[in-house]
This record gives C-alpha cells, structure tokens and sequence, in this order.
C-alpha cells in the first residue's frame, strides 16, 4: 500500500470553500471505485506556522491503482473540471508518494473500517514531524524513530502523545532523505507544557540526544483534523 501526501496552499479567508470542495468534489473522485482511501483532511492549527495550508492523507491500494487515478486525474473530463474550479480556493499543491516504515504502526488499511464521521465528531490535534536525516544515514534514523522515539513517548502514563504512522518519501516523487511521522495528541493541556517551558535537559538515551545522531534538522506542526475527515 502506498499513501499520497498533500500539502495545499489556500487563498487566504477562502478555507471553508476549499474545505467543502474537497469533502464534495474531490473525495467521490479519488476514491471512485475503492482505489484509494481518504483517511485524514487537518488544516493547520491557528498560529503555529504558515497561514492558510491544509494537509490530506490518503491511502492508494497498490502502484496499479495509482496508474489508474493518474489517468483519471489528466483525462476525465471531471477531473479536468475540478482541478481548473478548485483554483478559486488554492494557489497551489505540493504531493508526494510515500511508503510505511517497517515498523509504522500504520501499514495496511481495511477500506471498510474507515467510517464517515458523525456530525458531532470533536477535532483531535496531531502533531506532524517531517525529518531530514543526514546523507546515508535514512535507514537508520527511520529505525530509530520507531525503536527510540516512540517507545519514550508511549512509557508516559496516561498517553500525552503515540505515533499513529511513519513513512518515507517514495524514490522519484520527493526528497530522498525526508521521513514523516504523524503522532496523535491525547493530552493537549500536558502537551501545551513542551511548548510554553520547552523541553527538560535532556539525558543521555534520550531521543533529544538521540535524534541527533541521525538528523539536525526536523520541522513540527500541528494540525487538527476537519470535521468531515474520516480518521480522527
């Protein structure tokens, strides 16, 4: 299974827009016929980094269910619509490929399971890490991910924070040396204490030291999820 990651740059105050167009238009679209799976729609969370951006994760059955959607993407005629009409909400779109980690707690998605949200869904916050590991070194980094950062974040009782998935950037359709991993926030008044105190001195073992065997350089945000997103 492989996953298509886009990041969408809205024209300012025309959100709303872009999300109904999304929920309406594009979603019946892209998964037309069980090829594909919408599983997370987040918009940015107010104030922690660029204006105006939202992100989809969708999940694609297989490279041949890819070929497929592209296409549809490029020949249909409401395909070709949507994407000239979508224009008046985005300035543009960044999307990448990406596979599951070996050790992802995410790998395969049962279609089925993945239910439409009821109207009264409260939004969960997610917080969405994007690394650049060092030249050679983006194997050992995405297991030190999973065998070093997640198991610290899942020793904190009652859960602050667990790793929900982590993926690679697909050879050919982005940046080498980039790995994700998506984390659900259980606890957002403990959280908030990272963000308003920072970090403790961090030990050694530690994935704040960690870390930086593999990578300098990361970059966090936070997203919460839309209403109409099917994974919360």
């Amino acid at each position: 299974m492989i996953y298509l990651h886009e990041t969408h740059d809205v024209i300012g105050g025309k959100m709303e827009d872009f999300s109904e167009s999304m929920r309406t238009q594009w979603r019946p679209m892209i998964e037309k016929d069980g090829l594909a799976r919408v599983l997370w729609f987040f918009k940015l969370a107010t104030g922690t980094n660029v204006s105006y951006q939202a992100i989809s994760i969708t999940a694609v059955r297989d490279w041949q269910s890819w070929g497929t959607m592209v296409e549809r993407m490029v020949a249909d005629p409401n395909w070709r619509a949507w994407n000239r009409d979508v224009c008046q909400y985005r300035r543009d779109v960044e999307a990448k490929l990406l596979l599951p980690n070996p050790r992802s707690p995410l790998q395969e998605v049962d279609f089925t399971s993945v239910e439409a949200p009821t109207d009264d869904d409260l939004p969960s916050v997610y917080l969405h890490d994007t690394g650049w590991p060092y030249p050679g070194l983006m194997d050992e980094y995405i297991e030190a991910l999973h065998t070093v950062l997640e198991p610290q974040m899942e020793a904190v009782k009652p859960y602050v924070i667990t790793a929900a998935a982590g993926w690679r950037t697909c050879p050919g359709t982005g940046r080498f040396h980039e790995a994700i991993l998506l984390s659900k926030i259980h606890n957002f008044e403990l959280f908030s204490f990272i963000i308003t105190f920072g970090e403790p001195p961090p030990q050694p073992g530690e994935w704040m030291v960690e870390g930086l065997k593999y990578r300098d350089k990361w970059e966090s945000k936070l997203l919460r999820t839309d209403s109409w997103s099917p994974m919360k």
